[in-house]
């Protein structure tokens, strides 16, 4: 039975480029980064001779924690330029943030790109809270969250 959750895992193009915008722009704190390969990584992830850069990200004291991966071998494809927030199997991670405006504020000064500016959730179990979808430097979905006052 599920007790609660450890991480979720993305994996990235260029880890020093996802660092920029998941530890730089948002603030997250690296817990773990090193590199991974052997025969137990190979059997776990179906990859014989697979070798990795694995970073653990947390947005304090953690977990769950954001997951960054980085394939050195073997080479994977491009995450689809085309892909959109409805396709089966379209990953996306919520943050929770202090303050939804000034973070959309800063980041979309930063170049980061936005579906809308931050919207207010006014039904549901969720009413009150404001939220925004942007995407990170490979183009996958991270939403933003600011709790209710």
């Amino acid at each position: 039975m599920v007790t609660g959750i450890h991480h979720t895992s993305l994996v990235v193009s260029d880890i020093e480029r996802s660092l920029k915008f998941y530890r730089d722009l948002l603030g997250m704190i690296v817990a773990i980064d090193t590199i991974m390969s052997g025969e137990m990584l190979g059997k776990e992830v179906a990859l014989k001779g697979a070798r990795l850069r694995v970073v653990e990200l947390k947005p304090g004291s953690g977990p769950p924690y954001v997951e960054l991966l980085q394939y050195y071998a073997p080479p994977g494809k491009p995450f689809p330029k085309d892909a959109r927030c409805c396709d089966v199997g379209m990953p996306h991670i919520a943050l929770i943030v202090p303050s939804i405006q000034e973070a959309y504020d800063r980041m979309s000064k930063q170049g980061v790109k936005f579906t809308a500016p931050p919207q207010y959730v006014d039904a549901g179990d969720f009413k009150g809270s404001r939220t925004v979808y942007c995407y990170d430097p490979d183009g996958i979905v991270v939403e933003l969250w600011q709790m209710p006052d």
